[in-house]
């Protein structure tokens, strides 16, 4: 009898284990399990819990060079556990607000999302093209909106050595459209490269969410003279200050009617329409996100490049609101 009733318990015991496990009760069981339940443990259930143990004990072993750079102070915490946790789920701003920095709860890899302070944006010093504003949805003191371009350009790069060695990595551009048009079934070209290595693998996405009103909107600015008007060309700047591509935008040109056939062409068109590009995704926090490519961080001496373009078309685009690139 004693027996059986011990066979039940351990029975008992295993499905409470197994039940712990499931997601949303991981946090809880990491905090309460004690040393000496973790070592009556099914031999297949320790090997599962201990590099999960283990991620809460050790942080990146340069983390408190990394929070020292934070923008706000950092609670105190009893344990490098809580931590960790903290870490997870509150991004730091780093380096004067320039990018935030974070874990990732399942593996502890270190994350960085760089703002558009910490980017290349062409013509964004130009007031006639962009300008910096501050939204209370962003993470960031300042996000930068687009006024009207024909030239989108917009890169970042990150060194290989602040990430997480021999660690797979995703890049997202992070992202709003607001009153905006020509980016409406309008590939954009996005891309992922070791800077002065390779360029990386050239994909085509489509940022506008699917939405008639881009369309609408592009074709009523095409129709009015006093819809948008058209801003006289920077041209008070130095070549050296222009890398890596010293190209003027293109001028648009003065055929509305054309501009409007091409854009009924352009989204009749089936083999453009339907062709297989990356779409937008909406996130948690309210934004949108495009994956722009993924990279292995091999050689810390790299320079990983990211890059989000459309220089082909020669169309105005607007409405634009850009936080950064997330790398995660």
């Amino acid at each position: 009898m004693e027996n059986e009733n011990g066979e039940e318990d351990e029975r008992s015991n295993t499905c409470v284990w197994m039940l712990l496990l499931l997601e949303g009760c991981m946090t809880n069981f990491i905090n309460n399990v004690q040393i000496e339940p973790y070592r009556r443990l099914p031999p297949f259930l320790s090997l599962y819990i201990c590099p999960i143990r283990r991620r809460f004990r050790f942080l990146p072993s340069d983390y408190r060079s990394i929070i020292s750079r934070s923008l706000t102070p950092i609670p105190d915490f009893h344990s490098n556990k809580d931590l960790y946790v903290y870490l997870c789920h509150h991004p730091v701003l780093i380096d004067e607000g320039r990018k935030s920095f974070s874990l990732e709860k399942r593996t502890g890899k270190k994350c960085y999302f760089l703002s558009t302070r910490d980017l290349n944006i062409v013509w964004s010093d130009a007031p006639e093209y962009w300008n910096s504003t501050s939204l209370p949805e962003s993470r960031f003191p300042e996000v930068a909106q687009l006024k009207i371009v024909w030239w989108l350009e917009i890169w970042g790069t990150i060194k290989a050595g602040i990430l997480s060695p021999l660690t797979s990595y995703t890049a997202y551009f992070v992202y709003k459209i607001k009153d905006g048009y020509g980016f409406y079934h309008r590939p954009t070209e996005v891309s992922v490269g070791i800077s002065g290595v390779e360029s990386g693998n050239v994909r085509f996405a489509l940022l506008h969410p699917d939405d008639d009103d881009d369309y609408e909107n592009y074709a009523s600015a095409l129709a009015s003279d006093t819809e948008h008007e058209e801003p006289e060309p920077v041209d008070d700047y130095e070549d050296d200050d222009y890398e890596p591509n010293e190209v003027s935008p293109p001028t648009p040109t003065s055929n509305v009617e054309y501009e409007v056939r091409w854009l009924y062409n352009w989204r009749d068109d089936p083999g453009i329409v339907q062709a297989d590009k990356l779409l937008p995704k909406l996130r948690d926090d309210g934004w949108f996100e495009i994956e722009l490519g993924e990279f292995f961080i091999e050689n810390e001496d790299d320079c990983i490049e990211m890059r989000v373009q459309e220089v082909k078309v020669g169309l105005p685009k607007h409405g634009l609101i850009v936080e950064g690139i997330e790398i995660r």
